[in-house]
């Protein structure tokens, strides 16, 4: 195994990750500048309409570079995606704002924004099915553990550098962030050379005989595995929807519309967040290899609906900044199913088909429920001013997610075992 071809796979997602979340994370800021000149509130609420619209983008990316991945290899598949998403990452730095275009700034804005999500999916899913291939079953769950630790490294570096820019004085400083995130992507491209194919991936190519999936239409693959397909589109929105609520959503609302905390609390906020799902995210997957994940996860979840319940009892009485310590467990929870979770989709599917089944269920879950919870919560807010109703949202996620696993469980769609 080349330690090297690891190592540009984990910096991949590194960087895709800090062009993702710093989208997210310099919400108030991009709203500022290319929407229309409300008050914060609406501004906010178109912000994350668009970044719900956009997404409907990504199932295409997913058909497009689940092709690319199935049939050419998951290194392909991440080294195309890395150049589109650091073209799209850099023009947002480089684009003119509402002030100087009016709505073209706004119609551009959308278009990079789509056109990222669908480099996400031939990057990002062709990334961890690659680690997991390359690493072996023995230590898949904690290599993906190291992914997401990884993950949330870009994310941490975009918390920071969004925060260092919100700060200063000089009014377009924010755009140096993603001029630098496009850079970064360029040079994974540089790195190519030392990116190699999975051993698992090459012996499947080999074998002539498995072949039969490869040229299938994806309407046929869907219809085959329909059930394992639907599962994952709900497992997977559920578990974007939970994240983006902790990572990227609550304390941007907590400190400009709910005015729970003030921005200095928010900044400490998403970098403790991010950072407490990196550590999470390693031990969770060295947990899970070595104990048995379905223990793992749904005690997570069960423990996470119970201090979402007691959460929003509390709220009945007004929500203070102690809340944040009580997110931070839940943000701490968050890897000990999600990591564990990712392995048994990839586990659902085999490998001639992997990258379409994961990428699609994994690209329409967002669309229908992962980067659509910001601005449901948006709405809610807007239409009950309720911080109740709002943890109520995030709890219905959690216990959609719990039942979804019980019964793969039940059906044995998944072994109950340390190595699902």
């Amino acid at each position: 195994m080349k330690i090297s071809a690891l190592i540009i796979a984990f910096l991949a997602t590194l960087i895709q990750c800090y062009d993702y979340a710093l989208f997210g994370l310099s919400a108030a800021q991009l709203a500022k500048n290319f929407m229309p000149h409300h008050h914060e509130t609406e501004q906010l609420l178109h912000f994350f309409t668009i970044f719900s619209i956009a997404v409907i983008a990504r199932p295409l990316g997913s058909i497009i570079f689940g092709m690319i991945g199935d049939n050419y290899g998951r290194v392909n598949s991440v080294k195309i995606a890395a150049g589109i998403a650091a073209i799209s990452t850099g023009c947002i730095g480089l684009m003119p704002g509402f002030e100087i275009i009016g709505w073209c700034a706004t119609i551009l804005l959308t278009i990079c924004r789509m056109t990222f999500l669908m480099s996400l999916a031939g990057e990002i899913d062709a990334t961890r099915i690659y680690v997991a291939e390359k690493i072996g079953v023995k230590h898949r769950n904690l290599a993906n553990g190291i992914v997401s630790f990884y993950s949330q490294i870009g994310a941490l570096l975009a918390a920071t550098s969004y925060h260092m820019t919100a700060n200063a004085e000089i009014t377009d400083l924010w755009r140096i962030n993603f001029i630098i995130g496009g850079v970064a992507g360029a040079l994974i491209i540089l790195m190519r050379r030392y990116f190699q194919e999975s051993d698992e991936f090459l012996n499947f190519k080999a074998k002539t005989q498995d072949h039969r999936g490869l040229d299938s239409e994806i309407i046929t693959l869907i219809k085959a595995h329909k059930l394992q397909f639907f599962l994952s589109i709900l497992i997977n929105g559920c578990n974007g929807g939970i994240y983006h609520f902790l990572i990227i959503f609550f304390a941007t609302f907590a400190s400009k519309i709910a005015y729970i905390i003030n921005s200095t609390q928010a900044q400490f906020a998403n970098i403790c967040f991010i950072a407490t799902y990196a550590i999470a995210s390693v031990l969770s997957g060295f947990i899970a290899d070595k104990f048995s994940a379905k223990k793992q996860i749904i005690t997570a979840l069960t423990v996470s609906i119970i201090i979402i319940t007691i959460i929003i009892i509390l709220s009945g009485f007004g929500i203070t900044d102690s809340t944040l310590y009580i997110i931070m467990l839940l943000v701490g929870l968050l890897p000990f199913y999600v990591v564990p979770l990712q392995i048994i989709i990839q586990s659902m599917f085999s490998i001639g088909i992997k990258m379409r089944m994961c990428s699609l269920s994994h690209s329409i879950g967002s669309m229908l429920l992962s980067s659509t919870t910001p601005f449901f919560c948006m709405l809610l807010w807007k239409y009950t001013g309720s911080i109740t109703i709002i943890f109520s949202f995030l709890l219905t996620l959690i216990a959609i997610l719990l039942g979804a696993v019980t019964f793969c469980y039940s059906t044995a769609l998944i072994a109950a075992n340390k190595s699902p």
